[in-house]
């Protein structure tokens, strides 16, 4: 089987194609596996660990978290009944643990890669800010978003899932995803706004 990595190779591959392996993985662990364990691992810590440190702001406990979700999915894998994706399901896991985390710890702000799907500006408009200024000012932006619509961003630009699997994963309906990312994205433009940032860049 093969060992499946976190490095590019993930973005060019269809989700459905990288879904089964997935699958007989967590099957395979059920069974006590512990090289499906370590691959399945492999090809999540990554992801996992850039989402829990945006929730928890801090890199030593979202390493922490990232242990604890995987710890808890090969506890769990007899469970998946495969009527979500895997994907999914590790996320749950990981958003649960965060959130229990988080009612005993007050979290801190959080660097944003200084590659932005969602601060990427659309073709021919000019953004009247450099990249160094919008790099800082979007960081402080979206600390001043709610968790709620903060989860939402990093979801659907960092993760690139669809709405359906992010309310999944926060256990709410699609519709209120996508209300939760319509205002999030207007609270992030009036904050640019007022930044004096212009251009199309949500």
């Amino acid at each position: 089987m093969a060992v499946w990595t976190t490095t590019g190779i993930w973005r060019g591959m269809d989700q459905q194609a990288r879904e089964n392996p997935d699958r007989q993985l967590l099957q395979q662990i059920a069974e006590g596996s512990r090289e499906a364990f370590e691959q399945l691992y492999r090809a999540w810590q990554t992801r996992l660990f850039r989402y829990l440190l945006r929730m928890v702001g801090d890199s030593g406990m979202a390493e922490e978290l990232t242990n604890d979700t995987m710890i808890a999915a090969w506890k769990a894998a007899a469970s998946f009944k495969g009527q979500s994706k895997v994907s999914t399901w590790l996320f749950a896991i990981a958003r649960n643990k965060a959130l229990n985390s988080l009612r005993q710890h007050q979290p801190e702000t959080v660097e944003v890669e200084e590659a932005m799907a969602a601060t990427a500006s659309a073709g021919g408009q000019e953004v009247s800010v450099s990249r160094d200024r919008l790099q800082s000012v979007m960081k402080d932006a979206l600390q001043q978003l709610s968790a709620d619509h903060r989860e939402v961003m990093e979801l659907t630009f960092y993760q690139e899932l669809s709405y359906q699997e992010i309310a999944e994963i926060m256990q709410c309906p699609v519709n209120t995803v996508k209300t939760r990312m319509f205002y999030a994205k207007k609270k992030l433009q009036e904050i640019l706004a007022s930044r004096g940032i212009t251009g199309e860049l949500l």
